[in-house]
């Protein structure tokens, strides 16, 4: 178990939609992207599907938390050893701990982080879940950030997950 954990952290271990209608969902990206979806049984999960490409786990679609007034969105969730010690890390660089960390099932540990731009990112430690696959075709490829305060945000990327970053030119005198 070690070495999965050891495989994605500080690098993307899932991806998920809360949804208003994860039934619609799970059948728009069905069809889009020729995913499978294993719908948990378990009420624990509250119909939480997991997205397959033949027997690779690509993403997870799921109902938006009863009272949570946010909009349907993607989370990123990034891997970690240790999502106690993650948390602590965001915030002594200068993010919050939007969500405690807590397990999931007998699935692992994840927490909900917002960094000094205000944009969330997750962390989650794996236990029982299978393996995560991303940069295949038809599933996670890319994530950016986009946001006011970028330098503080690079910075606090670079220091709790260890990242580099490179600006590349857009277009004519612009960065």
């Amino acid at each position: 178990m070690a070495q999965v954990a050891t495989a994605v952290t500080n690098k993307p271990a899932w991806v998920d939609l809360a949804t208003t209608d994860a039934e619609a969902a799970r059948d728009f990206y069905s069809r889009l992207f020729g995913w499978s979806l294993e719908v948990s049984d378990d009420p624990q999960y509250g119909g939480y599907a997991t997205a397959k490409l033949d027997d690779t786990s690509v993403a997870g679609i799921g109902p938006k938390q009863e009272g949570d007034p946010s909009p349907p969105a993607w989370s990123l969730y990034i891997g970690t050893a240790d999502v106690d010690e993650l948390a602590k890390k965001v915030q002594d660089a200068g993010g919050s701990v939007v969500v405690q960390p807590l397990d999931v099932g007998d699935q692992g540990r994840m927490a909900v982080f917002a960094d000094p731009s205000g944009a969330f990112i997750s962390g989650w430690q794996t236990v029982g879940m299978s393996q995560f696959t991303a940069g295949i075709p038809d599933a996670f490829g890319w994530a950016e950030l986009n946001a006011r305060g970028l330098d503080r945000a690079v910075a606090f990327y670079e220091t709790v997950f260890g990242w580099t970053h490179s600006k590349q030119p857009f277009g004519e005198g612009e960065e």
